[in-house]
């Protein structure tokens, strides 16, 4: 079970701070506090990252539809930078606060992020369009990120099947895509 520990919050990460290399940047207190499910979204990109070379992810509300991240446990003192990482600044993301059901069946309050942007939901056998895809680097990330955080085997498979743009990011992007 998850409990609260003062001065700290709850920060569900379905992209790129998957990877605790990443996360860790602009978020040195972060640590791991296991997996949970954020039910009735959907995994989706749209807006396109100069940084990445292609679209960043976001979560769109999706009835039956369900994402895997990570459970982050995060000093509040920290929470500005990670609304700075996620351009909350340049109302690129905007902070949610969603349920999300652990493994123990347990359910917990977290903040994440969602576009201000969203595409419209899609249908589970239909694919990203091309101009929404993610590069090759920052799909690399989050599956990576995905297997370090231990996701079901059935959601990294269909984090693999996601197609990407044939781009990949700058150097200095592209070293946080391999695990130390």
């Amino acid at each position: 079970m998850i409990e609260s520990v003062k001065e700290t919050f709850l920060y569900f990460a379905y992209g790129s701070n998957l990877l605790k290399k990443r996360i860790h940047i602009n978020n040195p207190s972060a640590q791991f506090l296991g997996v949970g499910r954020l039910n009735d979204h959907q995994l989706d990109f749209i807006k396109y990252s100069d940084n990445w070379k292609g679209t960043s992810a976001t979560i769109v509300p999706t009835t039956g539809a369900y994402i895997w991240g990570a459970i982050w446990r995060v000093q509040n003192k920290d929470m500005p930078a990670l609304d700075r990482q996620e351009g909350v600044d340049t109302n690129w993301y905007f902070p949610k606060t969603v349920n999300i059901t652990t493994l123990d069946g347990a359910r917990v309050e977290c903040r994440t992020y969602q576009q201000t942007i969203n595409p419209p939901a899609r249908r589970d056998n239909e694919d990203i369009p091309f101009d929404r895809r993610p590069s090759i680097t920052y799909l690399e990330c989050i599956l990576n990120g995905a297997i370090e955080c231990n996701l079901p085997d059935d959601y990294i498979n269909k984090l693999r099947k996601i197609p990407h743009n044939g781009q990949e990011a700058p150097i200095m992007v592209a070293k946080l895509k391999n695990k130390e």
